[in-house]
């Protein structure tokens, strides 16, 4: 399996995402029914999207703490960045509930704001050099 080693930039990259999905957890977990009365959007989809950024959160903060982690799985937290950025923008055009202007605009926000941290996220694996370990357990500290 191939490790890279974690740069700083790739490192501060994801923590501001992990910082970012955090804030947006507890918002939607704790703020579900007005958020849900804001934007037009249901109130349970809010609170289970919150519920299910937890473990996201935890990954992207484990991945910033080492100093190599598997390409792969950046790989994976990168494409994963782009598939919730379709999502968003796929619910601002009315796919799941109906957005009102201000859901429609949050939901744009999200799109836009998560293809960024998506692009300098693979800006930065891209930066990462390659890191060939003697065991797989050898994931650094």
């Amino acid at each position: 399996m191939t490790h890279r080693t974690m740069t700083p930039f790739l490192r501060n990259v994801l923590r501001i995402d992990a910082a970012l999905s955090g804030l947006t957890a507890l918002a939607l977990i704790a703020d579900a029914e007005p958020l849900a009365a804001w934007t037009g959007l249901p109130a349970a989809a809010l609170q289970g999207i919150g519920v299910a950024l937890v473990p996201w959160v935890g990954l992207l903060a484990w991945l910033a703490s080492r100093a190599s982690a598997p390409g792969a799985a950046i790989g994976t937290v990168i494409a994963l960045n782009f598939v919730w950025a379709l999502d968003c923008a796929l619910a601002a055009f009315g796919i799941v509930g109906s957005p009102q202007g201000l859901g429609v605009a949050v939901l744009t926000m999200q799109a836009v704001g998560t293809v960024v941290l998506a692009e300098l996220e693979w800006v930065g694996l891209r930066r990462a050099t390659a890191v060939v370990s003697a065991s797989v357990g050898a994931w650094a500290r």
